[in-house]
Formats: C-alpha cells, structure tokens, sequence
C-alpha cells in the first residue's frame, strides 16, 4: 500500500526524525519516536547500481526498549550494464514484496524488511532492512565454513523445490537464472581471443589461453540455446545465482543470504558455478569444488521427498559453467589478463591469474564435455 510520505521521499538527503519515526512504527513499534540519527555508508556499492547506508537511531524514552538500535537502507538504480535484464534493479524489493523467504528460516537467515518504496516511473527502489550488524559478514573464511553454508543455501533449493509452475508465474525473477551474460560480450570475447598472439606476454597466456580453449570461448558466447535445453531437463527450483563471501554471513547459528538481485528459476547445481568460479579467482585455484556440491547435495537429501541424485547436481554444475563464468572469462578477466589490470584479489601477478583462470577452464571444459556427450 502506497504510504504518502514514506514512498513520496526518493532521496536520501530529505530523510528526517519524522519520516524515521513513521517507519519504525510501520514496522510494528507503535509508541517509538526517533529524536535523532547517524547516516553512514555500508557496505559500498551495491550491485542494483546503488547505495547501502546505516541509519543509527537515538529514540526517546518512551517504547524504544524494542526498537532497533539502527537500521539498513539500500537503494539500487537501473545500470547500463544490465540493460539486457530490464527488471534487475527492482528484483530484491520485488522478492520481499511478494514473500519469496516466507518459508524459509531453519538453516538460512534472510533480513527482514521494514518498508519497500518501489517507484518505477523515478526509477528508484529502497528496501528498508533490519541491520544484523557488520560482523555478521565479518568471518574468516575456511573451506569447512564455505561447506557448512552450502549446506545451509540446500535449504532455498528445498523450498522452492517441484514449484516451477509457480516460479514461472512470477515476471519480476530472473527468466533463466544461469544465463546472466546472454549476447553481452560476443564482440568483446572474439575480439581478446584474437589478441592474445600480439601480446608481448602471448607464449604465457597461450599455456592457459590454448588455440582450442579460445575456439571453445568463442563458441560458447554464442551457444546459450543449446545449454538451456540440457539445464532445463534436470530438476528446478529457486537460485539465487550470487552465492559469494560478500554475500554471506553468521546470524544466529544461522547461514545469512543477502543481495537477490539475481534471483530466478533453474537447476540447484548451477547456483554453484558462479560461486566456484569467483573463489577460484579471488581465494583458490585449488579449492575443492566436489566437497561443495556434496555439501548441497547432502542438504537436499535431508528431505527424503526430494528425488535428486549426485549426477543431477554435477550436471546442473557443469554445464553452467559455460554460461555465465565462461563468459566473464572470454571477457572482462581476459580482457583485464591482457591490459594488465586484472581485479582478482590476491593475485596481482600474471601467474596467479592464470593459475585462477586455468582452474575456471577446466570446469568450463568439463561442461563442454557434458554438453556434447
């Protein structure tokens, strides 16, 4: 329902007591009045192409016992990068809207909303979330922790599980969770590719970069009808298709899962590509995917309803690999290999994201080889 004053603010700067106060009572806190606030950045950019900020809340006396000591906002904005998914920068507000986690609260903590302002005609789109604080995301990661999560992640698969008619009935969830990149860097792949030969460092690249790896890049930016086909034909459910260390957390002996704004319908074992593929690049080439597709395999097996085998959640792996980390790989990472300014952390030098990168192939060739056979 349109709230006259909550919805009609669309910039951060005109946020005051008032319109503060009006939403922690929207929220459920009748008799609570906020006197005063800090505003701060948190977290950086979000991925919608806008901004999160923490709003630190002072009340007076009166009923603020249960009050939220601070509070989380964050806006996203239509972005060019994602011109080909035009309901992108709304999905998150979309998923709260329509009770997508309403089902979900054993194993997996996903924040609560306050208040939702989704504006369409400005463009604009604010989910007001409850703050669990920054060292719920403040872990140190270990392959046992990234497994227990996995484990924990089973539980968005379940629910969602032999409910694809009703995924399909909600337009504002990503059509073909995996595809992510369709047609986007054709050009770019094709074009850094054929450039690796010129480079001064091309014996190097080539090792990694082979003649036929390159063919099989090129090919792939352009093959996603024939992957979607052999995705859809195994077991579907609801990803969320940005399972990454900034976008998990610790709340409550709970796994936390924020940041829906890639969220759609697919196959439980592509939710993994993704994530494999950026831990490869930002933490290790050598890290044990098998153990992580165990991981959720084992969660989903928790519930004996679900007729799911190991091959199943391999598959859905596989051949999403060459979707969208193949194409992130022919693109920006080559393209950042080949101009020096690679962004992987931890490896600022040419062998190391090469070594990351040759971790990533090898995947996107496993899936070449289910895609053919």
């Amino acid at each position: 329902m349109f709230d006259p004053i909550l919805d009609n603010i669309t910039s951060v700067e005109e946020i005051d007591c008032g319109y503060l106060t009006r939403l922690i009572r929207k929220a459920g806190i009748a008799s609570a009045t906020v006197i005063s606030f800090t505003q701060e950045c948190a977290g950086g950019k979000s991925h919608g192409g806008g901004s999160i900020f923490r709003f630190r809340l002072t009340y007076s006396d009166q009923g603020s016992v249960s009050a939220p000591p601070s509070i989380v906002l964050k806006e996203s904005r239509e972005i060019a990068s994602q011109s080909l998914d035009p309901a992108f920068a709304r999905r998150e507000a979309d998923c709260y809207h329509y009770d997508l986690f309403k089902d979900m609260n054993e194993k997996l903590y996903i924040p609560n909303a306050y208040h939702l302002v989704i504006r369409p005609e400005l463009g604009i789109y604010w989910v007001w979330l409850e703050d669990l604080g920054s060292n719920t995301f403040d872990l140190e990661w270990t392959p046992a922790i990234l497994k227990e999560m996995i484990h924990d992640i089973s539980e968005l698969h379940r629910t969602w599980w032999g409910r694809s008619d009703e995924l399909s009935k909600m337009p504002y969830l990503r059509y073909r969770a995996q595809a992510m990149y369709d047609g986007l860097w054709v050009d770019r792949i094709a074009q850094n590719c054929n450039s690796i030969d010129n480079h001064p460092q091309s014996e190097r690249i080539s090792r990694v970069f082979t003649t036929k790896r390159r063919s099989i890049l090129m090919r792939l930016s352009q093959a996603a009808a024939f992957i979607y086909p052999k995705l859809e034909a195994l077991p579907q459910t609801l990803l969320h298709h940005d399972i990454w260390p900034p976008n998990l957390g610790r709340y409550s002996e709970k796994t936390v899962l924020i940041d829906w704004s890639y969220a759609g319908q697919g196959t439980p074992g592509a939710d993994l590509s993704q994530t494999v593929a950026l831990l490869f690049q930002m933490w290790d080439p050598n890290l044990d995917d098998e153990a992580l597709l165990h991981a959720l395999w084992s969660g989903l097996r928790e519930d004996s309803r679900l007729p799911i085998e190991f091959d199943e959640i391999a598959a859905g792996y596989e051949l999403a690999f060459c979707l969208r980390p193949a194409h992130a790989l022919g693109g920006p990472v080559l393209g950042g290999i080949l101009s020096g300014k690679g962004s992987m952390v931890g490896d600022s030098d040419l062998e190391g994201k090469l070594a990351s990168a040759e971790a990533v192939l090898q995947r996107v060739e496993r899936g070449i080889r289910r895609l053919d056979g």
